[in-house]
């Protein structure tokens, strides 16, 4: 908007200044040469002016038709700008002492192209030739004078349009179909209608701005009352801001309401239907210079209530990207409601939330949020009091922190997706405490177990060349531990364990307290084995290794016992087969039950990514 007044209204001032010299005795006369001349003197350009006319009095009459300015060598078209006609006014006596007062404004098919060619020299720059942009503008640090912006009584635009088309060829079209001017004098309300769009979506806008005297002075806030719609989206701005037509110096309250978010992926230049969710947002917003800022923000997203967030959006300079920061509070997420379903299983026809991982080498923008929820929901886990610290790099994604409740225990997780040939990478890093075992089995539908207490877990996950979250939990490597330091454990299991021939007599009920518990397990594409595997009781003790394959659904077992009780006959057990039928004989009575148990029995250490995890460690003593 900024360019266009400053061409529209450039056009009437310098149309006047050729013509103000002499126009008593030349208003019939076609003044279209001497125009041409002293635009193109102005300009530095080629000039077109088909015919200019003015006629003298105490309103000055200028029309003007077919004019044009050519564009600099090696534009995307021949002429910067086009105007089919323009129609004005102008008060003689404003002229003299100024600024002008003008009414009956009329322009009619102006076309703007303003565009930086592929070496970066703009277009919009007149008189010599312009050099192209190495380093980035910077934004003037005083504020901008409109001192001599002049009184507009009434100015109508029509099928008229600007266009903005950047170094790399991207193209942002603004349509300005019926755009109105008006005040009743300088020291009235000034009133703005817009009929456009852009991008070839259809845009409404309607602004009660303060009076023009307030506008020519430097710097001053000015009352500012925007209405915009687009389809089913409304956006309203109530405040005031330093400069108008640049959209600056902004600070007011913003309202914005869309059910279906159509409009803004429409504006965005997205498939409409891509992202289709309400998006309520009413804050506090503010614009100066390359800085928006969202304050003290509230809203919806769907049906996720948004209870505050701060988010500033900085521009960046020529050839950065933008950068993104803040925070966001949810009262409640649901990830599967956010998300199209990405996969359906043929059997049940339920749909499966996924979430891309996706690093990009040069990203646009570079973010660096927190976000949390008192409540989030992902599949069929449903998770409290979550946050997440999270920022973008070029290659990168860095999650510095994550954290949740999840069935009574915490869960505090980091790690990192990266790009990688044949996707991402995903390393990640995940403990998990006061994880209680009868809560965890009633979750995943088990029977009772004869173990009671709660858990702590640390494993860590990588997984190279994958998509999505779901894809790099089926295909991870990972490495993990498993301890316990106190709970209760069935003697009976104990006794059976340890071959004790009290069992047959009964002798064996109740339960024994778990001194510790401890298990190591490293796993790659589905197969892996549990070193050490150990719990110990005063009623006794269980060492054993596990390896197992989940692609197969095959495991194999071996364990050895230290009973207490006097009647415990400690016969080495393997258990080995698929899991719904596995087969059970004597550890020692094969190589490779024999191996398990040396293995079992000597390794007293954790893998040096997990030496620091306590929680169990009085099971890496030696059994006796």
């Amino acid at each position: 908007m900024r360019r266009l007044a400053l061409v529209a209204l450039g056009v009437v001032g310098l149309s006047a200044v050729v013509c103000g010299g002499g126009f008593l005795a030349l208003s019939h006369l076609d003044l279209a040469a001497l125009a041409t001349r002293k635009l193109t003197k102005a300009t530095g350009r080629t000039v077109h002016v088909g015919s200019a006319h003015v006629s003298p009095g105490r309103w000055l009459t200028l029309d003007v038709d077919d004019l044009s300015i050519a564009n600099i060598p090696n534009g995307s078209r021949p002429e910067m700008i086009t105007l089919g006609h323009l129609h004005t006014q102008v008060r003689l006596m404003s002229l003299l002492h100024g600024p002008a007062e003008t009414r009956d404004l009329v322009l009619t098919r102006f076309s703007g192209l303003f565009e930086r060619t592929a070496d970066r020299t703009p277009n919009w720059r007149f008189g010599a030739p312009s050099r192209p942009d190495r380093k980035p503008e910077a934004k003037k640090e005083t504020a901008a004078d409109w001192n001599w912006f002049p009184g507009i009584r009434q100015a109508t635009i029509k099928d008229s349009e600007i266009i903005y088309r950047s170094a790399n060829g991207h193209a942002y079209r603004t349509t300005l179909d019926t755009v109105t001017l008006s005040s009743t004098s300088d020291s009235s309300p000034f009133e703005m209608t817009v009929a456009g769009g852009y991008n070839d979506t259809p845009i409404a806008l309607t602004a009660h701005l303060g009076p023009l005297t307030i506008l020519r002075q430097a710097g001053k806030l000015y009352p500012t009352n925007l209405h915009v719609s687009s389809g089913d989206l409304t956006l309203d701005l109530d405040g005031a801001m330093t400069d108008l037509f640049d959209f600056d110096g902004i600070d007011g309250k913003l309202t914005l309401r869309t059910p279906t978010s159509a409009p803004l992926m429409a504006i965005a230049g997205a498939n409409p239907d891509s992202f289709s969710m309400v998006l309520n947002l009413e804050g506090h917003f503010t614009h100066k210079g390359d800085v928006w800022t969202m304050t003290r923000t509230t809203g919806l997203l769907r049906d996720n209530p948004i209870e505050n967030a701060d988010i500033t959006f900085t521009e960046g300079k020529s050839g950065s990207p933008d950068e993104i920061t803040g925070n966001m509070a949810f009262a409640k997420l649901d990830l599967n409601g956010l998300q199209s379903a990405s996969q359906s299983s043929p059997k049940s026809g339920q749909h499966v939330t996924d979430i891309p991982l996706v690093a990009p080498a040069r990203p646009d923008p570079l973010f660096d949020v927190h976000l949390s929820a008192r409540s989030v929901r992902y599949n069929n886990l449903v998770f409290s009091d979550a946050s997440l610290a999270a920022s973008q790099q070029p290659g990168r994604i860095n999650i510095s922190s994550l954290q949740l409740g999840w069935m009574k225990a915490s869960l505090h997780a980091s790690g990192e997706i990266a790009t990688h040939p044949r996707g991402s990478s995903l390393h990640a890093t995940v403990d998990v405490s006061k994880a209680d075992i009868d809560t965890f089995r009633r979750q995943a539908g088990l029977a009772p177990v004869p173990v009671s207490g709660s858990l702590s877990f640390r494993v860590k996950a990588s997984a190279d060349g994958v998509s999505t979250l779901n894809e790099a939990s089926r295909n991870a490597d990972i490495q993990a531990v498993v301890g316990m330091n106190s709970g209760l454990i069935s003697k009976e299991v104990i006794g059976i364990a340890s071959t004790n021939i009290g069992t047959l007599f009964g002798t064996m009920k109740g339960t024994t307290p778990v001194t510790c518990l401890l298990g190591a397990l490293k796993m790659s594409r589905g197969e892996g084995a549990v070193v050490p595997l150990r719990i110990y009781t005063p009623a006794g003790s269980i060492v054993g290794e596990a390896l197992f394959d989940l692609n197969r659904r095959w495991f194999e077992l071996a364990f050895q016992s230290r009973g207490a009780a006097a009647l415990a006959l400690d016969i080495p057990i393997r258990v080995s087969g698929p899991f719904n039928s596995p087969s059970i004989g004597l550890a020692g009575w094969s190589a490779r039950g024999r191996a398990l148990l040396k293995d079992a029995q000597s390794i007293n250490t954790l893998p040096t990514e997990m030496a620091s995890f306590t929680p169990g460690r009085a099971c890496l003593s030696v059994m006796k």
